[in-house]
C-alpha cells in the first residue's frame, strides 16, 4: 500500500530536473567557464603554461608578421579545455593579468576544443 501511494504521487508531480536547453539553467556571476588570453596583453612569458597542474595550457609560436611588439618571445598560450579543470590558476599567475574569463560553461561540440580555434590570429591586429 504505501508503494502505491509513493507510486500515484510521482506520477502526478511535475519532473525535478531542469528542461535543459529548452529551460536555461541559471548560473551565478562568478561562476568559472571559458577563458583565454588576450592576445594583444600576452607577453609569452609560458607562467600559465608551467603553473597548470592539469597540463592543459600549451605556448604554440606566433607567426612573425603577427607578432605584438610587447611579446618578444613570440609565444602565445592555447587552452585545451577538454584537459582544463577550470582552478584558473593561469588567471592568478598572469602578470599582466592577459586573461580574459567567462561564466560560460556550455562547451558541448563535436570538435575538439581549444583557444587555437575559437581565437584567431586576425585578433591580434
Amino acid at each position: 500500500m504505501r508503494i502505491m501511494s509513493e507510486v500515484l504521487k510521482n506520477l502526478f508531480s511535475r519532473p525535478a530536473t531542469i528542461q535543459y536547453p529548452k529551460k536555461q539553467t541559471p548560473i551565478e556571476q562568478d561562476a568559472r567557464g571559458r577563458h583565454y588570453a588576450d592576445l594583444k596583453k600576452c607577453i609569452g612569458c609560458s607562467l600559465c603554461a608551467i603553473e597548470c597542474p592539469a597540463k592543459a595550457i600549451t605556448m604554440k609560436k606566433l607567426p612573425e608578421d603577427k607578432k605584438p611588439p610587447q611579446n618578444r618571445r613570440g609565444l602565445y598560450p592555447v587552452v585545451n579545455y577538454l584537459s582544463c579543470i577550470y582552478c584558473y590558476r593561469c588567471v592568478t599567475i598572469c602578470p599582466v593579468k592577459a586573461y580574459v574569463t567567462t561564466n560560460e560553461y556550455r562547451l558541448a561540440t563535436e570538435s575538439r576544443i581549444s583557444t587555437s580555434e575559437e581565437l584567431s590570429l586576425a585578433t591580434l591586429g
